[in-house]
């Protein structure tokens, strides 16, 4: 396997070395730095894949369809595009399924899964500081419903949780061992001490600007739509596992070691036409 013709937008530390990877911040040599709020710094035509996971949602939406006609832009014509979003849709089931459960016979893991599902749909539109409510959780030795958490969260949620309960020699360790956390670590450090100089309102309004909270949530039905609007068609709602994208599975950006990255998920692809150029 070799360098492909495929771009990663928005990767943050999920990328694969074969693949164009961008993102605001580079924590690796893998991974070029831009600012896509200005748009991706590729010509028109240029890539046969173009994929971004966890990123369509933190785009406010009056801004969201700039975002994917430039995906639309650097595509080659018969070019794929595969989405991947927090599941609006799925969500709701899962709460109206618990809702439902706690009106008619709650228990302590019906009652833990409903806090949950309300905290899927909120914490990160809401939040004011890194983590949110769903990293406190996470950070209890203890939780009623951690199987459903980690069925939930998947990879992200089982690595985050094992990561709070290293020992201060695994920490220390992993950090001198990873010249990308050593950035990060460095990056929080100095957070941190701007912080201390600037107010509380100064404080969650760089947080909030800073990228990591949710600006607008999609379902299968106003995703395909966006995706249409914007000049994409042949719309598909696929799997982790299920891509058109040649040799998907290799690259594993959605499902890593067996384990699916993000399963609450929506997946979804679509082509730019074959006469666009």
């Amino acid at each position: 396997m070799g360098k492909v013709n495929y771009i990663n937008v928005g990767c943050g530390s999920k990328f694969h070395k074969d693949w164009v990877n961008v993102d605001m911040v580079s924590f690796s040599p893998h991974v070029k730095k831009c600012n896509l709020i200005k748009g991706i710094p590729f010509p028109d035509n240029s890539f046969d894949v173009l994929y971004h996971s966890q990123v369509l949602e933190h785009i406010p939406k009056n801004d969201a369809a700039f975002f994917i006609k430039e995906c639309f832009r650097v595509l080659k014509p018969n070019g794929i595009i595969r989405v991947v979003v927090p599941d609006l849709e799925n969500i709701i089931d899962e709460y109206k399924k618990h809702l439902n459960q706690n009106l008619e016979n709650p228990t302590p893991e019906s009652e833990a899964n409903y806090e949950w599902n309300v905290m899927e749909l909120y914490d990160q539109a809401i939040r004011n500081n890194q983590g949110g409510l769903v990293t406190e959780l996470l950070k209890q030795p203890n939780i009623v419903n951690e199987k459903y958490v980690m069925d939930r969260m998947g990879y992200v949620g089982m690595n985050t949780r094992k990561n709070h309960f290293m020992t201060r020699k695994e920490k220390i360790d992993k950090v001198m061992g990873s010249r990308e956390i050593q950035r990060k670590v460095l990056r929080l450090i100095f957070k941190k001490i701007k912080g201390i100089f600037s107010s509380k309102h100064a404080q969650i309004g760089d947080f909030r600007l800073g990228g990591e909270v949710h600006y607008w949530m999609y379902d299968r039905y106003s995703l395909a739509k966006l995706l249409r609007s914007c000049g994409f068609e042949n719309t598909a709602v696929k799997s982790p596992h299920d891509s058109d994208i040649k040799d998907w599975a290799t690259y594993q950006l959605d499902v890593k070691d067996g384990m699916v990255y993000d399963p609450a998920s929506l997946f979804m692809e679509a082509r730019k036409p074959q006469s666009q150029a």
